[in-house]
Order: C-alpha cells, then sequence, then structure tokens
C-alpha cells in the first residue's frame, strides 16, 4: 500500500522534448511512444489520468491527492476498486520512469 508520506511529481524528462512524444488511443487505453528513449508504453486511462494530474511542472501530490481526483472525476466508482487502480496506475508510473515518489516536501524552510 502506498503511503501520504510519499508525493508523487512527474519526471523532469517527462517534459524535455514532450513535443516529440507521441500519444495515441487505442481500445486497451493509451499508447505513449518517447522517441528520444526509443520506448513504446500501454497505458491503461487511469494511468493517464493520475499522469495528467502530475504532469505540471511543480505540482507534487500525495496518494489521497489523487485518489479524490479519480473519484471526483468517476464519483459513482467504488472507493476500494479506485484506491486500488490508483495504487496501480502509480507503479505503473514510476516502473515506466514518468513519475517519482518524494518524501511529502516541507511547508516550512529551515
Amino acid at each position: 500500500m502506498l503511503s501520504n508520506d510519499h508525493h508523487y511529481r512527474a519526471c523532469d524528462a517527462l517534459f524535455h522534448g514532450l513535443a516529440e512524444v507521441r500519444w495515441k488511443e487505442v481500445d486497451e487505453g493509451w499508447v505513449r511512444y518517447d522517441p528520444a528513449a526509443g520506448q513504446t508504453f500501454l497505458i491503461a486511462p487511469i494511468t493517464r489520468f493520475v499522469l495528467d494530474q502530475l504532469a505540471h511542472p511543480g505540482r507534487h501530490l500525495s496518494f489521497s491527492q489523487l485518489l479524490a481526483c479519480v473519484l471526483q472525476e468517476e464519483p459513482d466508482a467504488d472507493p476500494d476498486d479506485c484506491r486500488q487502480l490508483v495504487e496501480f496506475a502509480i507503479e505503473a508510473l514510476i516502473g515506466a520512469r514518468l513519475i517519482l515518489s518524494e518524501p511529502r516536501p516541507s511547508l516550512a524552510n529551515p
């Protein structure tokens, strides 16, 4: 289970060369091809949604915040099912090196 002690953010590489990255919607979700990395990923729709929530420079969101975004988008969805799908999405995005898990950002400067 993922912890709220960590926040997630898009990898900096996601923003570099973004114009060259190609997305295509297919029956199974989305295909993402990054020619700079030479990699193609099949991304489920919920995984793409989670990535879109993080695909803004400087944005950090916790697991609870990402789950809330999904439940707001799909208010009739079962919360337990959504929790599991968001966990899978985060793990897939970390595995694809599209997002990072970091300790919760501090609000005060030391």
